[in-house]
């Protein structure tokens, strides 16, 4: 099964060696130069200028070269608008019709505003919300939207806030960042404690994506994709507790909330392992306590 992986970016850069060591032939296309120093199998472009032939030997498209977060999509709402919807449509009909298409989608698509102390509910993939926003979630709905109409064999993963260690780190991410400051500053600042979050685990998606790759039924359009839901304020309060530091509380903003129903995806895989956070916190802190002394 030849696979090609698009993105060679945080999570791109994580699921590439676990996709190799799993047996597949895999090929990268990035358009970062940078991103791809020592990787072998890899096309150096814009994913946007593969033709039709480029694509014809690959059975398996992983799709996560996006407008990954919504200030970057603030910046750029127009490039947004075409990244992650528009191209990545006119990308999905150039493929082999058969060639199974995943790409990133997101969780944050069921956002709605925090409001004190409410819970919201754990959405299932029926249940979108259709006001979306920012020019993030606008893009991803209307992907979700249109490529089911439009395309053949695309699924989309709305993906919940991914975390963990990777070779390109993402240290803004909130369970990053958490542990991040923890390990450099000796505490967890923490805003918003009843904003709530369905979280993604690196090694988790790698799970999920492993598995739909060798299922040969067809996919379901969409698929929620996280690890767990949680509040910021205990995600604070786990981090700190497991590197001994003080929580320090900024408090409140106005800010989004939102929390999956992943019975889908864990019938389809089965489940992810279950791994504490502590055990994440310590994966993560062997991962990058060398370099934060290198820089100290």
């Amino acid at each position: 099964m030849k696979i090609l992986l698009i993105g060679h970016g945080y999570v791109g850069a994580y699921l590439r060696p676990v996709l190799i060591r799993s047996g597949l032939d895999v090929v990268v296309c990035d358009q970062n130069v940078e991103r791809l120093a020592g990787v072998e199998n890899a096309m150096r472009c814009r994913y946007q200028e593969l033709t039709i032939a480029d694509l014809a030997d690959f059975s398996v498209i992983l799709w996560f070269a996006g407008h990954s977060s919504v200030p970057m999509s603030l910046r750029d709402p127009d490039g947004a608008l075409a990244n992650n919807c528009l191209d990545l449509l006119h990308f999905a009909r150039r493929k082999p019709i058969n060639a199974r298409l995943i790409y990133a989608s997101t969780a944050s698509v069921y956002s709605v505003l925090s409001e004190g102390e409410a819970v919201p509910p754990a959405l299932d993939e029926s249940e979108t919300r259709l006001d979306p926003m920012n020019p993030y979630d606008c893009s991803k709905i209307s992907i979700d939207a249109l490529a089911r109409c439009f395309a053949n064999a695309i699924t989309g993963l709305r993906l919940g806030t991914v975390c963990g260690a990777s070779p390109q780190l993402r240290a803004e991410l909130v369970f990053n960042a958490m542990n991040l400051a923890a390990m450099r500053d000796g505490y967890v600042q923490v805003s918003n404690r009843h904003s709530h979050r369905n979280l993604l685990f690196l090694e988790d998606l790698a799970h999920y994506v492993l598995k739909l790759v060798e299922l040969n039924a067809d996919l379901p359009p969409i698929l929620n994709t996280g690890s767990l839901n949680i509040s910021i304020g205990e995600l604070a309060d786990r981090i700190a507790a497991f590197h001994g530091v003080p929580v320090v509380d900024k408090g409140n903003s106005t800010t989004y909330s939102f929390r999956m129903n992943c019975n889908k995806i864990q019938s389809l895989c089965g489940a992810a392992a279950e791994i504490s956070i502590a055990e994440r916190c310590a994966r993560f802190r062997e991962a990058y306590r060398p370099l934060l002394k290198a820089a100290s």
